[in-house]
């Protein structure tokens, strides 16, 4: 099933990824056309009903229909139904002579008053559509509105404000986003999205849009997840065509005499035209990545600490310390023995994805961007400083980035004796704990206390009530 959106204002155009660019035309015209059959245009969408998106208003069945009058069972929960929405019911969706328009909606008993008498009466259970697609076009509407001069159209975190921002705006289009509260190998989840849009991201140009309604919040999440899925669509598709349809593997083929650019060419069109081929690679594609968001939904994606908090306390605090510095944990690597986010790896040269050596020493997400560990003097937990969010920071990592998630090191034992590089949930409690105090030893340092090159000491005098005061404020 797939509905037609048009009507989003504008004619703005969705741009490529640079590996596009690579592609031999024809190729180009394919990816093009297979964007265009599943996902249209920002100004002409297509919702397809099989990426798993909330696309409706409401979703149900026919309960009674007569003349102007329409009765019926939505599923819960739906989006708020006005006037001028949309009906479509049964194999309708893309019929235009079985949709009508609601004049008035009572709520209460799921009762619409048409805008004119109906063509021809739907079936009592038949399966029944209010405002079809809607969801992902008031997203694009209000995306415009708020996020599109920073993210841009195609969600590639290059739009026209995008160049003046450190860090850069997020590129959807691998499907990642860096602040989660779920496991290490899953997506993020739609709590996860709405969190960042309604509080923003602390330390970035991200601001809070608590001013949204939930059905505004519900349809920009759900068109930036559409964005993301059409950005994935792309980039594995020219994965896929890269090896043998780009410029500089055709050039390599026909430099090996046993083909020519014809011979190539009509190669390519019989893929395309073989349901077993192209087409079915697509389908694999598409099916992988839907399966992978919606098990990032289900409740065991998310990060569950094994045991409950550990009460911050001077003790907790410094084996939080001693596990910083573990040296098989490497945080200070990369965090600092102090924690200023200067440790020796932001000196150190690393490679590109390609395998090359980064022109600029430090570390890099999975976008190219190079990026800075956390100076946890600051305060400023960009995921968010609830207790869990610092766990999840720890157990799952963050995702994109070379945070590493060290859920694998876990250790799932009562008692562990001598456990060399694995910690106990225990052990990641410890480590917030002593995260949420380093502010602290600032301050202690501007009152005539201890500096910072002694860390230690100052969690240990760090009280309770000072680090329990961190944590839910």
């Amino acid at each position: 099933m797939i509905c037609l959106i048009s009507g989003c204002g504008g004619q703005p155009e969705f741009s490529h990824s640079e590996k596009f660019q690579t592609l031999k035309p024809y190729a180009q015209i394919y990816v093009d056309q297979v964007l265009d059959n599943y996902f249209g245009s920002p100004s002409d969408m297509v919702a397809w009903d099989k990426l798993p998106l909330e696309l409706h208003y409401g979703q149900g069945t026919v309960v009674e229909a007569s003349g102007r009058m329409l009765t019926v069972e939505l599923q819960a929960p739906h989006a708020e139904i006005t006037a001028g929405t949309e009906v479509l019911w049964d194999s309708g969706i893309l019929n235009d002579k079985d949709s009508a328009w609601i004049l008035e909606w009572d709520e209460a008993k799921h009762q619409a008053k048409l805008e004119s008498p109906l063509a021809t009466n739907p079936e009592v259970g038949d399966a029944v559509i209010l405002g079809p697609g809607q969801i992902l076009a008031t997203g694009r509407m209000l995306y415009a509105e708020h996020c599109q001069h920073c993210h841009g159209v195609a969600g590639d975190g290059n739009g026209p404000t995008a160049p003046y921002l450190n860090p850069r705006p997020r590129d959807y289009r691998k499907g990642i986003f860096k602040f989660t509260t779920t496991q290490s190998s899953k997506r993020a989840s739609r709590e996860d999205l709405s969190r960042i849009v309604e509080d923003g991201i602390p330390g970035t140009y991200m601001p809070s849009f608590k001013l949204l309604t939930e059905d505004e919040m519900t349809s920009i999440i759900e068109y930036v997840m559409w964005l993301s899925m059409r950005g994935e669509l792309e980039n594995q598709l020219i994965g896929l065509l890269a090896d043998s349809y780009s410029v500089e593997a055709v050039e390599d083929r026909i430099a090996g005499g046993d083909e020519t650019s014809d011979t190539i060419h009509q190669e390519f069109i019989d893929a395309v035209n073989d349901p077993d081929s192209f087409p079915f690679e697509v389908d694999t594609i598409v099916s992988r990545f839907t399966s992978e968001w919606v098990s990032s939904q289900e409740p065991d994606a998310e990060v569950q600490p094994l045991t409950p908090r550990t009460p911050s306390s001077d003790e907790s605090i410094a084996k939080g310390r001693e596990l910083y510095l573990k040296p098989s944990l490497k945080c200070a690597q990369c965090h600092g023995e102090a924690g200023l986010g200067d440790g020796s790896q932001t000196f150190a040269v690393s490679k590109d994805a390609a395998g090359q050596d980064n022109l600029t020493p430090g570390l890099y997400d999975t976008w190219g961007n190079l990026v800075k560990p956390r100076n946890l003097h600051s305060g400023i937990y960009r995921g968010g400083r609830r207790p869990i969010d610092l766990y999840s920071r720890i157990y799952a990592g963050i995702k994109g980035t070379p945070m590493p998630a060290f859920s694998s090191t876990l250790l799932r034992k009562s008692n562990p004796e001598d456990s060399g590089s694995e910690m106990t949930d225990e052990d990641i409690w410890h480590l917030v704990n002593y995260i949420y105090s380093i502010p602290f030893e600032d301050v202690k340092a501007g009152q005539g206390g201890s500096s910072i090159a002694n860390p230690v000491k100052d969690a240990n005098t760090a009280s309770e009530e000072d680090s329990e005061e961190v944590a839910v404020n």
